[in-house]
């Protein structure tokens, strides 16, 4: 569980995408939709059984870029331990393969579309377009000192921006580096900067940096700093770009109250108004795309149930009309070009997406990777049939009147009110679940069962006020009941078996599943909690104790005012009294625990501490322990044996469908990472 930090690094990958997406008809109501998706789901064939090792196979795209100018298309196709890079000629329609790595984690082009810049955990490489297929190392950067590749330079053809630590320890130096190496300083800060705006040639640079729990907009210019205005960590602050013309910048955020909206910012007094706000008065603004003529926004996305997208101008509007109609999917992430006469469609509704690519200019839309997406479907039609249960966005109110938001998928070919039910609460609890195509619930319905993912108060994307009316009420108490509240809703509309309940979740929502099992005893039949932390206060603890970083003292900042307060024994105690870890006496249904023993955010001696405790007491546990393994499995074997785990424990518990085999690798993967096993999860599958 991380509480949210704005990161322009991150946020800039996707400053030019929009989602469009829908799911049956969306234009009926939730309930209309639930209800055709039930009757979809009880006249379908049933689903043919997906291996487990098909099913987890990483998605074969795992990047996509446009270049700036539109000639070009930078992707990443995954094979297994590495990434295979390429490159896509638009004009001439052809692929160029590049290199394979193990390294490159995203891709980003440079302003002027001549350098592909390849972030990885060591630092940035930069490839030439005139010889893409050797890159060269660039800069060295190192995340445990809080040196970061903040974004492309805007200001410049082909730079980035980094941050590098002195030599005290204390102050960073910030640069502009160019693909030859060159550096030029730009300025220092003692403070954490989240965020940062270059300039250049009498241009001011701004920055979002960390000073007193807050962050503050600080506007540099010759030499002096003018403080601009103050962000907390829920209003999601984040600097799109600067306008010259009226010396402003164009800044998504919660700056005028409960929801995140797209804000022109006086660049000089701090003064704002608001451009576009989610007209449903629901949801949060996920991105904006700009005119190149004006420099302001054209048009704002918002991530709803699935998505909305509004234009701010005609242009725009009839652009966007277009690619609706040959759309390629019910999911769709659009990138721009630089003047939007080209835009790369991505239709992320399935397991393997559709890529287009829409030219303005001519009307037409072609196919960049229809070879790729033909031979893997082809290849693994079944699987890909099979994986395209129905997933509908549901609202309902929760006990206190609150009203919530979350998703059901229901298993193909089955009656919807005679199957086991698994509730997944998200991790985070800072997240959210969305429409896009999930693994997970795929995953689980292809085995039998129907799922439901709520998101709960303390959920993102829905408002500040959807967030912080948690009131730190966690563990057996106010988010615990949402989570209950949303599955008595699920079953009121005749969807699942409430004989056969079980609860599953990794991280946060593993921390919500032994709560399920410790609070509601008699309601779920088992629970599967993966880096589950037992105890919130230990986790903060333990972050306390990993981590002292600036970036840090502002997460841990968050944490007392959404989560505990660890100077105040009492607030410590409340919350240490609602925990799962408090109650584990309660338990007497099946658990099973997995944990990483180099998880860096929930601490393995916690975890193993409490499965101890609640093996000594002969409570039906089973603990898995992956030794090399962090917050997450991360190796094939180790992501195999997790979902093995949890297929078996809904098979053994609640009677849903078993892929049988197990292979010898995996078996004694299993055998080497289960320390305890009353559950027998190693015992032979029946046929």
């Amino acid at each position: 569980m991380t509480p949210f930090l704005p990161k322009a690094r991150q946020q800039v990958a996707c400053a030019l995408i929009l989602t469009i997406s829908s799911f049956l008809v969306t234009s009926k109501a939730n309930a209309d939709a639930l209800d055709d998706a039930m009757r979809a789901a009880r006249s379908a064939p049933e689903a043919v059984l997906v291996k487990r090792q098909d099913l987890l196979k990483r998605g074969y795209l795992d990047a996509v870029r446009l270049s700036p100018n539109g000639d070009h298309i930078a992707y990443s196709l995954n094979e297994g331990r590495a990434n295979r890079l390429g490159l896509y000629d638009v004009k001439s329609k052809t692929h160029r393969a590049l290199f394979t790595s193990k390294m490159v984690d995203q891709i980003f082009w440079s302003f002027d579309s001549r350098y592909l810049f390849l972030e990885s955990a060591q630092g940035v490489a930069v490839a030439s377009l005139e010889a893409p297929d050797l890159p060269s190392f660039l800069i060295n950067l190192d995340n445990d000192k809080d040196e970061h590749f903040y974004r492309v330079d805007p200001t410049h053809p082909h730079a980035l921006i980094v941050s590098k630590q002195v030599k005290d320890g204390g102050t960073h130096t910030f640069y502009r580096v160019q693909p030859d190496g060159e550096k030029t300083a730009l300025f220092t800060s003692t403070h954490y900067v989240a965020d940062v705006l270059p300039g250049g040639q009498a241009r001011p640079t701004f920055v979002l940096r960390l000073n007193d729990e807050m962050l503050e907009l600080v506007r540099l210019e010759n030499g002096t700093e003018t403080r601009l205005m103050t962000c907390e960590a829920d209003d999601r602050c984040h600097m799109v770009a600067y306008h010259a013309a009226s010396d402003s910048l164009i800044m998504r955020g919660a700056l005028e109250g409960d929801l995140s909206g797209v804000h022109k910012v006086n660049a000089k007094t701090g003064a704002h108004v608001q451009l576009h706000a989610d007209p449903e008065n629901r949801f949060d603004i996920a991105w904006t795309i700009l005119n190149p003529h004006t420099g302001l926004p054209t048009a704002a996305g918002y991530k709803t149930d699935h998505t909305a997208f509004y234009a701010l101008g005609e242009q725009t509007k009839a652009i966007l009309q277009e690619i609706d109609k040959h759309g390629s999917g019910n999911y769709q992430i659009l990138r721009a070009n630089r003047d939007l006469t080209k835009w790369l469609v991505f239709g992320a509704d399935t397991k393997v997406p559709d890529v287009r690519l829409f030219d303005t200019t001519s009307g037409k839309t072609s196919h960049p990777f229809s070879h790729f997406e033909s031979e893997i479907i082809s290849e693994n039609k079944e699987t890909y049939e099979a994986l395209r249960a129905p997933r509908v966005p549901i609202w309902y109110i929760v006990s206190d009147g609150m009203k919530q938001q979350g998703y059901v998928t229901l298993p193909l070919g089955k009656d919807p009110a005679t199957v086991p039910l698994v509730v997944a609460p998200h991790g985070g609890p800072w997240g959210r679940d969305d429409g896009a195509f999930d693994t997970e619930a795929q995953f689980l319905a292809n085995r039998g069962y129907a799922v439901f993912q709520p998101n709960f108060r303390a959920s993102t994307g829905f408002g500040k006020n959807y967030t912080v009316s948690a009131d730190r009420d966690f563990g057996n108490g106010r988010v615990q009941q949402d989570i209950i509240d949303g599955l008595e809703y699920v079953l009121a509309r005749g969807i699942g078996d409430r004989s056969k309940l079980a609860i599953f979740g990794h991280s946060f929502g593993g921390f919500s599943a032994l709560g399920g099992v410790s609070f509601t005893p008699d309601l779920f039949q088992v629970g599967i909690a993966g880096a589950p932390p037992v105890d919130l206060s230990k986790s903060v603890k333990y972050f306390s104790d990993m981590d002292r970083s600036p970036e840090f003292k502002y997460r841990l900042a968050n944490f007392k005012k959404l989560t505990v307060d660890l100077d105040d024994p009492m607030d410590v105690k409340r919350i240490r009294d609602k925990s799962p870890d408090a109650h584990w006496q309660k338990i007497s249904k099946p658990l099973y625990i997995w944990a990483g023993k180099k998880d860096p955010k929930v601490s393995v001696l916690n975890v193993r501490d409490y499965a101890l405790r609640l093996d000594g007491a002969g409570k039906t546990i089973t603990y898995l322990e992956e030794p090399r393994a962090g917050h997450s499995p991360h190796s094939d074997i180790g992501r195999e044996a997790y979902f093995y785990m949890v297929e078996k424990a809904l098979a053994d518990h609640v009677g849903g469908r078993l892929e049988t085999g197990v292979s010898e690798p995996l078996r004694r993967h299993l055998k080497r990472i289960t320390t305890i096993d009353r559950n027998t999860l190693l015992a032979p599958a029946a046929d």
